[in-house]
C-alpha cells in the first residue's frame, strides 16, 4: 500500500486506531461470516491470507470496507490505436515523459489528463486537468501550426518484409504495403516524425532521414573542408 507525500498521516492515524488493510488475489478471496468475540460482541469473522508470513489470518471485525479496484476502461486500447498513443504495462495511457512532457502524448496534438493516466487523487487529478488545458490553449492560441520537415524515408529496396520496425513504430507510422517487389514497409506521412524509433529494430541503411542522407552529409563535410587541409595533418603525423 502506498500513500505518499503527507497522506502517509491518514495511513498512520487509521493504523493507530486498529484498522486493518488486506490485500488479497481474485483467486483467494477473504472469507466472511458473523460470529461472537471473546468478550460477547457480534463482530464479523473475516479469514484472510497473509502473502508475507504464507498463513492464513482470522481477524474480529465491527466493520469490513472494500476498496474498489480502478483499472483502464474497457475501450482504453481501441482508443490508443485510434489516435496512435502508447499505453503503460498496466493498461493506462502512457505520456510523453514523466516530468518533461506529463500531460501530452509522443503524438502531437493529444493529451491526457485525470484517471486515464493511472490511479490518483482528485487534487492531482484537477492539477492535471489544468496543465492539459494550458497546454491546448497553447496549441490553439497559434494561427497556423508549423511542422517539423525532418521526417525519415524508407527505401524500399533493401525492405527485408521482417515487420520489425512497425513492430517498434509508437507512432504507428509504418505499414506494409503491395509492390511490384512483393509487400514492402511503407510510411504514413502524416504520422512519421523523425527517425529514431526504427533504427534499434531495423537495418540502420532501410530508414534515413530526408534531407540528411550520408550522401548529402558528406557533401558537406567536403564542402567544408578541402583535401589539402585534411590529408596535410595526417601526412604530417605519419612523417612524425
Amino acid at each position: 500500500m502506498r500513500t505518499y507525500g503527507f497522506k502517509e498521516d491518514y495511513y498512520r492515524e487509521a493504523s493507530g486506531k486498529d484498522v486493518k488493510f488486506i490485500r488479497y488475489e481474485p483467486e483467494d478471496k477473504p472469507q466472511v461470516e458473523t460470529g461472537t468475540a471473546e468478550d460477547g460482541r457480534l463482530v464479523l469473522k473475516i479469514t484472510a491470507t497473509d502473502y508475507i508470513l504464507g498463513k492464513k489470518l482470522e481477524l474480529d471485525a465491527d466493520l469490513l470496507a472494500l476498496a474498489a479496484a480502478v483499472i483502464p476502461s474497457a475501450t482504453t486500447k481501441e482508443i490508443a490505436g485510434f489516435f496512435k498513443v502508447t499505453l503503460s504495462p498496466d493498461g493506462f495511457f502512457k505520456e510523453a515523459h514523466v516530468k518533461l512532457r506529463p500531460v501530452e502524448f509522443a503524438t502531437d496534438g493529444v493529451y491526457l489528463c485525470g484517471s486515464a493516466h493511472y490511479p490518483k487523487f482528485m487534487q492531482e487529478t484537477i492539477n492535471q486537468s489544468y496543465g492539459a488545458a494550458g497546454r491546448v490553449l497553447t496549441l490553439l492560441s497559434h494561427d497556423t501550426v508549423i511542422a517539423s520537415g525532418s521526417v525519415c524515408e524508407v527505401d524500399e529496396n533493401k525492405c527485408i518484409s521482417c515487420g520489425a520496425c512497425i513492430t517498434a513504430c509508437t507512432y504507428g507510422a509504418i505499414e506494409f504495403y503491395e509492390t511490384p517487389h512483393g509487400r514492402k514497409a511503407g510510411l504514413t506521412r502524416s504520422s512519421v516524425k523523425g527517425t529514431d524509433f526504427a533504427t534499434p529494430n531495423a537495418p540502420p541503411v532501410l530508414f534515413f532521414l530526408k534531407h540528411f542522407t550520408d550522401e548529402e552529409l558528406m557533401s558537406e563535410i567536403d564542402a567544408a573542408i578541402s583535401d589539402e587541409e585534411i590529408i596535410g595533418p595526417m601526412a604530417a603525423a605519419a612523417a612524425a
